[in-house]
């Protein structure tokens, strides 16, 4: 759509050009004629100019399009090894503490992190817990762009 656009505006500006330096050579001291073909000038000029920002900015966002899959991927593969490695933490706490809570084996170590509070105040599942919060935060960040790509390749050339 804002190809489009932006090759009728264009169009619109050569137009316009051409009929301006004509208007110039038939009426070299100025007039109403040469005023006009200026105005629509600068009118196509700067609509040409604007539609062709627009559309270099939906290229560099369709442009980085290939990549989203694979940095959603690469925060999926750090979450797991961050679980991984919270889980090795939390059942090691849980074997320490096992007389005290019995039957929280079936969660996930995300969650026995907060029932812990000796866990809790722990730096190291602290700061992983932030990363994990964060990397999902950018996971779903991306998934959202990857939703407006498809609104973004429209508005440039139709497509999905």
């Amino acid at each position: 759509m804002v190809s489009l656009l932006f090759i009728l505006f264009l169009g619109g500006l050569i137009f316009s050009s051409v009929r301006y330096l004509k208007a110039v050579e038939k009426h070299p001291r100025g007039g109403m004629p040469v005023e006009f073909y200026k105005n629509m000038l600068i009118t196509f000029g700067i609509l040409t100019a604007v539609f062709g920002m627009w559309i270099f900015l939906l290229i560099n966002a369709v442009g980085t399009s290939a990549t989203i899959d694979q940095k959603i991927k690469m925060y999926e593969e750090e979450n797991s090894r961050i679980e991984k490695s919270v889980d090795v933490i939390v059942k090691g706490y849980m074997e320490f503490e096992a007389s005290t809570y019995t039957g929280l084996k079936d969660k996930d170590a995300i969650s026995l992190v907060s029932l812990f509070p000796e866990l809790k105040s722990d730096s190291l599942v602290q700061q992983q817990i932030e990363i994990y919060v964060a990397n999902n935060q950018k996971i779903k960040g991306l998934k959202e762009n990857k939703i407006d790509l498809s609104a973004a390749k429209w508005k440039l050339y139709f497509g999905k």
